[in-house]
This record gives structure tokens, sequence and C-alpha cells, in this order.
């Protein structure tokens, strides 16, 4: 059984994804039940499967795929729920001889459990733009 657990404290939102959840799906969820408009990821730990990773060059992305278990050592990024994408993630992961990988994360699932944390903001305001001479959707504050 697969489920997201979330709870907030002032500005401060909580989430624990259980094995099998889909990450950006459920922290979009969290994001909309806890009224955060814009924020912040702060920090992630858990596991992660089934994902996707990328490195920004002259070309676009050059994205790998990963189906195996990796420790999630650190998740963070932004949250503009009026952006498109409305998360921007970035990922450092562990792999079982100890290295590490790491990128824009695409798509996500957890595996065994994810503790992630989620700041609020009130006063500041997010969406996004595409920036023509970069190619990517920016961060702009509105």
């Amino acid at each position: 059984m697969s489920y997201v657990e979330s709870r907030r404290e002032r500005n401060t939102v909580f989430v624990k994804l259980s094995d099998g959840e889909d990450l950006f799906p459920s922290l979009e969820a969290a994001a909309r039940e806890h009224d955060v408009e814009s924020g912040t990821v702060l920090w992630g730990i858990g596991m992660l499967r089934d994902f996707e990773i990328g490195f920004f060059g002259p070309k676009g992305y050059d994205k790998s795929v990963f189906s195996e278990r990796h420790e999630l050592l650190g998740l963070h990024g932004s949250v503009s729920m009026r952006g498109d994408p409305l998360l921007h993630l970035h990922v450092a992961l562990g792999r079982p001889d100890h290295g590490v990988i790491g990128g824009h994360l695409f798509r996500a699932k957890t595996a065994v459990v994810n503790e992630i944390q989620i700041a609020r903001f009130d006063g500041i305001h997010f969406n996004r733009r595409l920036n023509e001479r970069t190619g990517l959707r920016e961060l702009v504050f509105d």
C-alpha cells in the first residue's frame, strides 16, 4: 500500500512518501493541500527507483534512466505552482558501491520511504518564463 503523509507547521511542510509513490505528483499534491504556491524543497532523504536524471548541456538535457534503487542523499529545488514546471528539483543519489550520481530530476518513484521538507513562502511569488537565450523555463518573481 502506498500513500502520502504530510503535515504543516507555520510555513514548513513535512512530507513522507511510501514505497512505490510517484515523487512529482505526490509533492505537487502535498503543496496544493498545504497552500504552498511558491516555496523551496529544502531537503529530502530516503531511496529512489525508476528515476530519470539529466545534465544540461549545449544541446539540451543529456538524460539517463535508472530502474534500480539508489540512496537519496539530497533533494532540493523550487516550487512554483503557477509555473511550468511546477517543481524544479535536483538530486544526489548514492550507488551500492558508495559512488554518487546526480543532476536535474525529471521523474522518480519512492523506494522504501522518502522524507522531504518544503518551505512555504507568503510574500515571495514565483512563476516561470522561457528564456530564449538559454532555452530554459526560468524562475521569475511575480
